[in-house]
């Protein structure tokens, strides 16, 4: 395993200021007054930082908010909290009402906490009664500051209740990959009606295919104007562990030293723990499908494509989607030294299969190349196994056993393939769903098929423990 690694005597890799994906920089916006606010409260300011206050600031021809959304998308512990405290200060100086929403309280108490000590050498900002000046409201559930220039700060749960009530000139909801549903955008969104100049601030790093409200906002990014979508994610094709990736997702890299330690660290946990998928969501801002733990790291199964050989007495693994709209044929084989070679055999979909069509090819085709023995599983591909005479449903126990065994193999890089890109797209949508003492691959997603990842399996593990040798005889 390699992990990337900066020598303490080369000069710092700095994160990157402007975000991978972004609209033109704004030519009009009030950095200067945004700056001010910042050195008010004690903040520095880091170039992303500034990058984002451009967009949060913009101005357009008539003097009015050019953005009225800004989703901000960066990897975590990047300075997001830090970046909304001069935001929200301002805010409240100018007498707007300002709404934080979050998946939780925990995240908006926080910064409720930061603005209230922020402001609390500024008696004048707040409203007296009877003599008596009115501090931040701290009461649980209660949290609220008011100004004397009429501007507010409430906190909240993201829920429709939490997001509904008093009218806002800014809501802020962070964490906005956790929402699966529309409902709270569609509960927040009338409190803005009546400003003069609203904006909707989105706080988050990547989601995966569950956060249906982040990945809404992204789809729209470039096509609507009034949305500034600011992500800083690595490219898609940078592996886990280039350090360019990780400056293009954490901006603040190079102007704290930790940050590249906690990377370091985090990289070298995940990749031992088989939890990349964390890493790419976490500290490289990338979608991915699921966070449930993949069966195999995809870069390590892409690194093992490669030349293969002549069948010589493969294994043939077969799956069928239950819906009867795909089905998969994989071949693997053993060869001297313990390398298994793999390659796809079929890859077939319908509305439904043909399965006697299929099945007959199939038969034809393993003849030809002289199959020993085929898996497969006698709860959903038992109509297309009866084509073959000598079958291993391999479930349960066993199945559990062939996915532990195609890991370790992944792992150790004794698998080498070719011609099975679906196998490889499949994978991506492979999870592990444990057991007590074990584990088996399943589907990442229910609606998402992985026929190509279970037929590989299921060939894998017969060619691993291939039979006795002999006179193939199969039919």
């Amino acid at each position: 395993m390699t992990v990337a690694r900066v020598e303490a005597s080369s000069p710092p890799i700095l994160g990157h200021a402007q975000p991978r994906i972004a609209p033109p920089i704004p030519a009009r916006h009030d950095l200067a007054g945004f700056r001010r606010t910042a050195a008010d409260m004690g903040l520095v300011l880091v170039p992303w930082q500034e990058e984002a206050a451009r967009y949060l600031t913009a101005v357009g021809p008539d003097d009015r908010r050019l953005y009225r959304e800004v989703a901000i998308v960066v990897a975590r512990q990047n300075g997001k909290t830090t970046l909304m405290q001069p935001f929200i200060v301002d805010a409240l100086r100018k007498g707007l009402r300002v709404m934080h929403l979050a998946q939780n309280r925990e995240l908006p108490r926080t910064m409720f906490g930061i603005i209230a000590d922020a402001t609390s050498n500024q008696p004048e900002l707040f409203p007296k009664r009877r003599g008596r000046t009115i501090w931040p409201r701290y009461g649980s559930g209660q949290e609220e500051i008011k100004t004397v220039t009429g501007g507010s700060y409430r906190i909240a749960a993201a829920s429709r209740g939490g997001a509904r009530g008093h009218p806002n000139d800014i809501v802020i909801i962070d964490e906005l990959r956790e929402m699966e549903s529309d409902e709270v955008i569609g509960a927040a969104a009338p409190t803005l009606v009546m400003a003069p100049d609203p904006v909707m601030v989105y706080l988050s790093n990547a989601g995966t295919d569950a956060s249906v409200v982040l990945n809404g906002v992204r789809s729209r990014a470039g096509s609507d104007e009034s949305l500034a979508y600011l992500e800083w994610s690595a490219s898609p094709q940078r592996a886990d562990d280039d350090i360019e990736g990780w400056a293009e997702a954490n901006p603040m890299m190079g102007h704290y030293p930790q940050v590249l330690r906690e990377l370091e660290a985090s990289y070298r946990r995940h990749k031992l723990s088989g939890t990349l998928t964390t890493f790419e969501t976490e500290h490289l801002c990338r979608w991915v499908p699921t966070m449930r733990e993949r069966l195999v790291d995809i870069d390590t199964w892409t690194s093992l494509r490669g030349e293969v050989g002549t069948p010589r007495r493969p294994y043939l693994g077969v799956s069928m989607d239950p819906d009867g709209g795909r089905a998969s044929a994989v071949a693997a084989w053993l060869l001297p030294g313990g390398m298994i070679e793999v390659e796809a055999i079929a890859e077939v979909t319908g509305d439904p299969m043909d399965v006697a069509r299929l099945g007959t090819e199939l038969r034809e085709a393993a003849l030809k190349m002289g199959v020993v023995k085929v898996g497969y599983d006698s709860l959903t591909d038992a109509e297309l196994a009866k084509y073959f005479r000598a079958t291993e449903p391999l479930v349960g126990r066993k199945f559990a056993n062939a996915s532990a065994q195609f890991v370790n193999l992944v792992r150790a890089g004794k698998i080498r393939w070719a011609g099975a890109d679906a196998v490889t797209a499949d994978l991506v949508w492979t999870a592990r769903k444990a057991h007590e003492e074990s584990f088996e691959a399943v589907r990442a997603k229910d609606e998402r098929p992985i026929t190509a990842a279970l037929a590989t399996i299921r060939a894998v593990w017969l060619a691993s423990n291939p039979a006795p040798t002999g006179v193939a005889r199969i039919y």
